[in-house]
């Protein structure tokens, strides 16, 4: 699901796709710090990958916790 989440939304963050619609223009300025631990994760592949990963390892543990 990760994957296709990013295959559809594409490497741009919803303020470069919906900022003309705005009226905003490209405005090109960077926020300062913000997103995970100092990364963005918008349109990262590597990061999608790792909490994907993470995700199915956390469930994969809580499956053999509780025995579903």
């Amino acid at each position: 699901m990760g994957i296709s989440a990013y295959l559809m939304s594409g490497n741009k963050g919803i303020e470069e796709r919906f900022s003309q619609a705005l009226g905003l223009g490209e405005g090109g300025e960077e926020e300062a710090g913000g997103g995970l631990f100092g990364f963005k994760v918008e349109g990262n592949i590597l990061l999608y990958a790792i909490i994907l990963v993470a995700l199915i390892i956390v469930c994969a543990v809580l499956i053999k916790i509780f025995k579903v």
